[in-house]
């Protein structure tokens, strides 16, 4: 089983809880954002010197939880703090970007990286479609679209043009092409029946953030018999879960930190909700993180997902101030990561 690392960027001071968006930029401190994304590149970093598969980005707008509205920006700066693990962007959002635009992005950061360039193309959240004002009913459209898109550009020899529903250009040709042959690895979302038989036809991995156990071994059922009326056979390989991490010696001083840190945020939210209106709330993500607790514990956790047919895990450090999310890394390393290799 592969493991990754996710480079949160998360904001490093009080601000806006994940249900108020958007997050006013007053709350912003410029020199706690710099440490912020210092911290987070570091991460990145000792992700890869401990031996993790793939350290990964996510995008986000007008929030202070995950501060890489450009995934790709972030992930071109990781390209050269790092040697080893690939770089995954799980995942741009295409309703929101020029898909040319990014098809020219990610070969850059493929060429950049040496190769070591994976993507996840994402259709985002409601809130996220607000952000630019884009259509959201056509949001799905323009994802499915979107990727078709990319994918020929990625492909293609020779300039083409492109009439579709949701896009419409004259002429395409990207340089620089991608260091990978054809292309870089593609996912796309698993977390819908419409996307998942999408995924399986265009023989893409698929991937879930946050989902019950039970949810994902039905989804990934479904995707392998997809799959098979496509004349193929996904590995654990194309199925990633995500999901928050805190590793600690045992089981009760894992939760007690967890506990002191959240108690603490939520003290600092509480006085921010009283200073601003916020805006529309968003859909809690999550109620209990998954991968809490000592090594024996997150051990069977792996063991859970690789039963119901996951191969990669994006392990995202939600929890606890810098030096803790470092300590956590550590312990994970030394304590648990070979076992899960070992699945």
């Amino acid at each position: 089983m592969l493991v990754s690392s996710l480079c949160m960027t998360g904001y490093d001071g009080p601000a806006p809880g994940i249900e108020i968006w958007p997050a006013d930029p007053v709350f912003c401190d410029r020199d706690t954002a710099k440490a912020s994304f210092d911290h987070s590149i570091a991460m990145a970093k000792k992700a890869d010197a401990l031996g993790f598969d793939w350290v990964s980005l996510s995008e986000h707008h007008y929030a202070p939880y995950i501060m890489t509205p450009n995934p790709a920006v972030m992930a071109g700066a990781l390209s050269q703090v790092t040697s080893r693990a690939k770089i995954a962007l799980l995942g741009p959002l295409v309703p929101l970007t020029n898909p040319v635009r990014l098809a020219e992005e990610l070969a850059m950061i493929d060429v950049m990286s040496g190769g070591r360039l994976v993507v996840l193309f994402l259709r985002g959240t409601p809130n996220e479609h607000r952000t630019y004002g884009t259509d959201a009913d056509a949001t799905r459209a323009m994802t499915q679209e979107g990727i078709d898109l990319i994918r020929k550009a990625w492909t293609q020899d020779r300039s083409f043009a492109w009439s579709g529903d949701q896009y419409d250009f004259e002429t395409v040709s990207v340089w620089p092409k991608s260091l990978q042959t054809p292309h870089p690895p593609i996912y796309g979302s698993g977390n819908s029946e419409e996307s998942v038989r999408f995924a399986a036809e265009r023989k893409m991995g698929i991937a879930f953030s946050f989902a019950p156990v039970d949810t994902v071994r039905d989804w990934v059922a479904l995707f392998h018999r997809e799959a098979e009326k496509q004349g193929w056979q996904p590995g654990p390989e194309h199925v990633i879960y995500r999901g928050i991490a805190y590793a600690a010696d045992s089981d009760a001083r894992a939760q007690e930190d967890m506990g002191a840190y959240f108690g603490k945020r939520a003290a600092e939210q509480a006085q921010i909700k009283q200073d601003t209106m916020g805006g529309p709330p968003v859909v809690p993500m999550i109620t209990e993180p998954y991968f809490v607790g000592g090594p024996e514990t997150l051990k069977g956790r792996f063991e859970t997902l690789r039963d119901c047919g996951v191969g990669v895990v994006d392990l995202a450090w939600g929890v606890g101030d810098p030096h803790q999310r470092e300590a956590a890394m550590d312990c994970f390393a030394a304590q648990v990561l070979p076992a899960v290799h070992a699945l």
